[in-house]
């Protein structure tokens, strides 16, 4: 008797996960395009900015504490009509860590629109269902 070989697995294609940095940077160009570059006010009278807590240790960690710096806050905000929105990025196999719960828990108290977006579809998603004002350049983007 011989031994039976194994059947080798069948060949997948399987797309790969964009990493958040990279995401971000292509959410953020989508941004440009929908709203205004980060920092400018659009016509509409929406400004949207990305926060980097990368790294929010640091050097001296005690003097970003003593300074009211937190870890967890969303990644992108979108400032509208008087009212924050903000948008956590995420890689589509990434979890929302204890801290960033606990910032969003925080906002959606102090009522606050908040959302997590995989890619720059659910970012205009988010968009769309707050009703903030774009300009339709894009639509249907996936990366």
């Amino acid at each position: 008797m011989s031994a039976a070989k194994a059947k080798p697995r069948p060949f997948k294609l399987t797309r790969p996960i964009v990493r958040e940095h990279p995401l971000q940077k292509l959410i953020a160009d989508v941004l440009r395009l929908e709203i205004a570059p980060a920092g400018r006010v659009s016509r509409e009278g929406v400004v949207w900015f990305s926060i980097d807590f990368a790294d929010f240790g640091g050097v001296a960690p005690g003097a970003r504490v003593g300074r009211g710096v937190v870890a967890g806050p969303p990644d992108i905000v979108v400032l509208w009509s008087g009212r924050a929105h903000w948008i956590e990025v995420k890689a589509e196999d990434g979890h929302l860590s204890d801290a960033q719960k606990s910032v969003i828990t925080a906002l959606l108290a102090a009522q606050c629109h908040v959302g997590v977006a995989r890619d720059a579809t659910e970012t205009l998603r988010c968009l769309d269902m707050w009703e903030i004002p774009r300009a339709h350049r894009t639509w249907g983007f996936t990366p």
